[in-house]
């Protein structure tokens, strides 16, 4: 067991290296340009595209979440309280974590040292060392957390607390709940402007987007998009919100400097994971009744392209765009 524990964490330690250019890992020549790994919930399994690796892990397979260059992914099992580790390029299985009770939402911070994990039933994130292949804490943040994003320079996490209607703020450097901001809807899913000025929150109850100020902590505005629960992805220049609600055959595409919707893509009954390309170009969204990820142009919204998956594609990751 402890030999097995060891070959885990070497494992990891050489897929974190090749974000620093230290490992063969990292050259473009051994990976295509663009990959999108997602989870399966109706398989309980992972898989991704094009190179089609697909991952049996645990029972409902709800997140998913990697780093830029998709070397290494993560992605949580709700039922078995389990986060599994993945190396993007193989497929080989690296190693897994138990973590709180009901795990949700799983986000790499952007150095690539930790991953913090939103358990919805324990009320807590818990910290993944990724360097030491470990649990580093636990965070006790509030009622129901359910998904997470860093500040793109500060050393802030922001979680949803769906059973208390607030943010939780997040330390990323000490490991503590600093602070929360106030919300009504039931905040769901979230995404943060890349320049770090406004957070953007879906809720559940008001079918809406509110976009918070984060320096002066107050809601700037509420967007109404259609029916929910929601992904939301922000492209990498901030000029696009893309939001899917899967209690309908939209996504909403939100011009983020009028914040107004600016176009309805039509994609089929129940989208859910949602993300630009890293160019911007193009938007993948799973859509659960289907079984398929649309891939649709940002700039003409009309369907470029189908993936057939396996059953209920739930959430997306994609290199360059996490």
């Amino acid at each position: 067991m402890e030999k097995m524990k060891i070959v885990a964490i070497v494992a990891i330690v050489v897929v974190l290296a090749g974000i620093s250019g230290m490992s063969f890992l990292q050259n473009d020549s051994d990976r295509p340009n663009e990959m999108i790994f997602f989870t399966l919930q109706g398989d309980d399994a992972v898989s991704s595209f094009p190179v089609g690796n697909a991952w049996i892990a645990g029972e409902q397979m709800t997140y998913v979440s990697t780093i830029k260059s998709g070397l290494l992914v993560l992605a949580s099992s709700s039922a078995s309280d389990t986060v599994f580790a993945f190396n993007g390029k193989t497929g080989e299985t690296i190693s897994s974590f138990h973590v709180g009770k009901t795990p949700k939402g799983v986000k790499i911070k952007p150095d690539g040292n930790f991953a913090f994990v939103a358990n919805e039933g324990s009320g807590s994130v818990t910290v993944i060392d990724l360097v030491l292949g470990k649990i580093h804490t636990e965070i006790p943040v509030g009622k129901v957390p359910h998904n997470i994003i860093f500040h793109p320079a500060d050393d802030l996490a922001f979680a949803t607390l769906q059973g208390e209607d607030k943010i939780a703020v997040i330390d990323t450097k000490n490991f503590e709940m600093v602070s929360s901001i106030q919300i009504s809807g039931i905040p769901h899913n979230l995404d943060i402007s890349p320049d770090g000025n406004f957070l953007y929150v879906t809720s559940i109850a008001k079918n809406d987007v509110a976009v918070i100020d984060l320096e002066s902590k107050e809601i700037v505005k509420r967007i109404p998009v259609s029916a929910g629960h929601h992904g939301i992805d922000v492209s990498n220049d901030g000029q696009r919100i893309y939001v899917s609600g899967i209690g309908s055959d939209k996504v909403s595409v939100i011009d983020a400097k009028s914040l107004e919707v600016i176009k309805q893509v039509n994609v089929s009954q129940g989208p859910h994971g949602i993300r630009a390309s890293a160019d911007g170009s193009k938007v993948y969204v799973g859509v659960t009744s289907t079984n398929k990820i649309l891939v649709f142009d940002a700039n003409t919204f009309d369907i470029k392209d189908e993936i057939q998956t396996g059953n209920t594609p739930f959430w997306l990751a994609v290199t360059g765009n996490p």
